[in-house]
């Protein structure tokens, strides 16, 4: 493994950043905004839903209770 490396000197181990790595940077950059803000609407969208569930729900339940407070149960005596 020496043997590899000694071959490498000092001054020849820079990275040119060169006009396509420059692009390729931006590029990965760009996805990467992309992907949050695709990420950060899901979680507004997710939110939004449950917020709607949530109030199908209870509106749902609140008819039932309506539902059976008009019509009583009978209490059978046996």
């Amino acid at each position: 493994m020496v043997i590899l490396f000694s071959y490498v000197k000092y001054s020849e181990a820079s990275f040119p950043m060169t006009g396509q790595y420059t692009a390729l940077l931006l590029l990965t950059t760009i996805i990467w905004i992309l992907l949050w803000i695709g990420y950060r609407q899901n979680k507004i969208n997710d939110e939004l839903k449950k917020k709607e569930k949530e109030q199908r729900i209870t509106e749902k339940t609140e008819r039932r209770k309506k539902l059976e407070s008009l019509y009583p149960m009978r209490k059978r005596n046996f």
